[in-house]
């Protein structure tokens, strides 16, 4: 076996495989892998988006992140939308705005970092070559692909109040129309064959000329002039002057293992606390799915969250409180007001975005926990390019003076949290998931089923699920109603969805590592694909 690559994309998760078998390590799997997401999901990531890069390099034991966080252009001021805000949406702090500016066009654009991202990880870490690990995505892009049913029903399932379908986010540009809906005019259905030749000859000139072409080449000028041209804040000075950032990650333990996440603004440090306090209870002496059991946890990830919502942000531009985040004493604290009963809640709760995840694992021993996204989609397109435009402006307060406030250059936060778990020095988990901060509660979840239930990978990101950040404990039809009932008697306020694998949930996607044998799992709520290379 020389390796294993699990994602929300079967397509994708064989071409990391496939460059596995010919001799490739975990890191040219993955970039291989991330720009055929971007083919296969284009409203999930793609060139225009943003991300967090976590991996081990087993020949030097080096544990490293390559954060790779969109950033606000230089024409941004903290109070230019202050004036005409409509408030933020009940379940997801997302700006609200009349014409839709911080959520669809040219001005929810922040500066992308997932080309930079991705060319870092091969400078770094790749064996081989840049232009080789890029050609079955622009192979994918020219022969097209069968729309999944994923993937079409984020474009037509119902929306949140305020917050656009996604016809209108299809027909925000007409370059994104000409893509995107069929010679009809309407969505592709599932199973429909999808071409993007734009997005193949744009991702054959990223291939020959790397991050330069695309932010200071002439890619990168054509992208600022029709920026530029059209109102968004992202300048070309933005362009040629974004970095990835690169560090260590976020550390802490949980059961005899060394759990790394990313580091602010992302949000491995809420992962992290949550696993501390929850290291307090044992959980494994309840039934899973008990509500003794899923009472622990939710108040964990409650107030967990309220942490989160007091420290997180960009600590390029706030003093992040991360080591109070992840302390033990923290923890102590957090698990006696949980033993004492105490409720404490924030009343945010954030739903699921576009974003994606792989987790991979090669013979050598490397490892890659990675998650990459668009926000939602901007829905722009710049005409000929072929890919879409994140829009993670509405993800910051439009008011100013606050914690998560608009500025140039700033990150804003995010559920992001590609983890490893290590045991004895050598990656043991590897997992991740994509959906806003849910991403945080599956990823919880699927660590304690592994961990304190002995459960397979495929049982642990299966068996029904929970997600509890602000003012209602939300469960999946498979939680037993006996069981709701109960969490309800105990002071939840329970919300008992109609459906058994609810994508909402978000989708967990983990790699065991246990001597010589590597089992993967796809979460089965939505796309999900293994795949092996002998």
């Amino acid at each position: 076996m020389k390796g294993v690559v699990a994602c929300p994309q079967p397509r994708a998760a064989d071409v990391g495989a496939e460059i596995l078998a010919k001799g490739g390590n975990a890191f040219d799997a993955a970039i291989a892998t991330a720009f055929a997401q971007m083919v296969a999901d284009p409203f999930m990531c793609g060139l225009g988006g943003m991300g967090t890069f976590q991996y081990f390099r087993a020949s030097t034991g080096e544990r490293g992140m390559i954060d790779f966080h969109a950033r606000a252009g230089g024409k941004v001021t903290p109070d230019m939308w202050a004036a005409e805000s409509k408030g933020r949406t009940e379940i997801s702090g997302y700006s609200l705005f009349d014409d839709y500016r911080s959520e669809l066009g040219y001005t929810s654009i922040l500066t992308p970092g997932t080309v930079a991202g991705f060319f870092e990880a091969h400078r770094r870490l790749g064996s081989r070559p840049w232009r080789e690990l890029l050609a079955p995505a622009a192979k994918l892009a020219r022969d097209g692909l069968e729309m999944t049913p994923f993937a079409a029903d984020f474009l037509t399932r119902d929306m949140m109040p305020g917050i656009p379908g996604g016809m209108a986010r299809v027909s925000a540009t007409e370059a994104c129309k000409r893509i995107h809906l069929n010679a009809d005019g309407r969505l592709y259905r599932v199973g429909e064959l999808h071409r993007n030749l734009d997005m193949a000859d744009t991702i054959d000139r990223i291939a020959e000329g790397g991050a330069d072409e695309f932010y200071r080449g002439a890619l990168g000028r054509r992208i600022a002039a029709d920026l530029e041209a059209n109102g968004a804040f992202v300048t070309a000075r933005d362009l040629t002057e974004y970095r990835p950032d690169c560090g260590e990650p976020v550390t802490g333990t949980y059961r005899g293992y060394t759990v790394c996440s990313n580091p602010p603004p992302g949000s491995g440090a809420t992962l992290i606390e949550m696993l501390q306090i929850l290291e307090h209870f044992d959980l494994g002496a309840h039934d899973h799915g008990s509500a003794p059991h899923l009472d622990l946890v939710a108040r964990a990830m409650s107030v967990a969250h309220v942490d989160r919502n007091e420290y997180l942000g960009d600590p390029k531009f706030a003093d992040v409180r991360t080591d109070l985040m992840i302390s033990k004493e923290r923890a102590a604290m957090w698990a006696d007001k949980i033993r004492a009963g105490e409720f404490l809640r924030t009343g945010k709760e954030e739903p699921q975005s576009c974003t994606t995840h792989f987790s991979i694992y090669d013979e050598a021993g490397n490892a890659v926990s990675c998650t990459h996204t668009l926000g939602t989609g901007s829905g722009v397109v710049t005409p000929g390019l072929g890919f879409v435009y994140n829009n993670s402006m509405k993800l910051f307060d439009p008011l100013p003076g606050t914690r998560n406030s608009m500025a140039p250059g700033k990150a804003r936060t995010t559920g992001m949290v590609p983890t490893i778990l290590y045991r004895d020095g050598k990656p043991a988990i590897i997992v991740g998931a994509p959906g806003g901060s849910v991403i945080i509660s599956a990823v919880l979840q699927a660590i304690l089923n592994i961990v304190d239930f002995r459960m397979s990978p495929v049982e642990a990101v299966t068996v029904p699920r929970i997600h509890c950040e602000g003012k209602a404990l939300h469960a999946e039809a498979r939680v037993e109603g006996a069981v709701c009932r109960a969490l309800a008697s105990m002071g939840h306020q329970v919300r008992h969805s109609p459906i058994s694998f609810d994508p909402v949930m978000s989708r967990a996607h983990v790699v065991q590592v246990d001597g010589n044998t590597w089992r993967g799992a796809a979460d089965p709520r939505g796309g999900g694909g293994v795949a092996y290379a002998r």
